[in-house]
């Protein structure tokens, strides 16, 4: 599935993954191929990617956030975001 993460400067992320771990705003969830079409608002916090390859990339995400899944493809909006260690 590919994933995007965006601000409203610029897109920080975009790419494959086979796993996308979110802080939503009830609880954190994750996101893999096929999964169910969802829209959430997130927490600020840290959204975890797995890549194909088993690498993980994380990016800090902050203010208001959401995340919309569909058809295999993730797009996270956030008023701010920048790579993690």
């Amino acid at each position: 599935m590919t994933v995007e993460i965006v601000t409203p400067e610029a897109t920080l992320l975009s790419g494959e993954a086979s796993q996308v771990l979110v802080p939503g705003s009830k609880s954190p969830f994750a996101m893999r191929e096929n999964h169910q079409a969802i829209v959430s608002s997130l927490t600020p916090g840290v959204v975890k990617i797995t890549r194909p390859n088993g690498e993980e990339v994380r990016v800090r995400i902050s203010g208001n956030s959401v995340v919309e899944q569909h058809a295999n493809r993730v797009v996270i909006v956030a008023q701010e975001a920048e790579m993690a260690e």
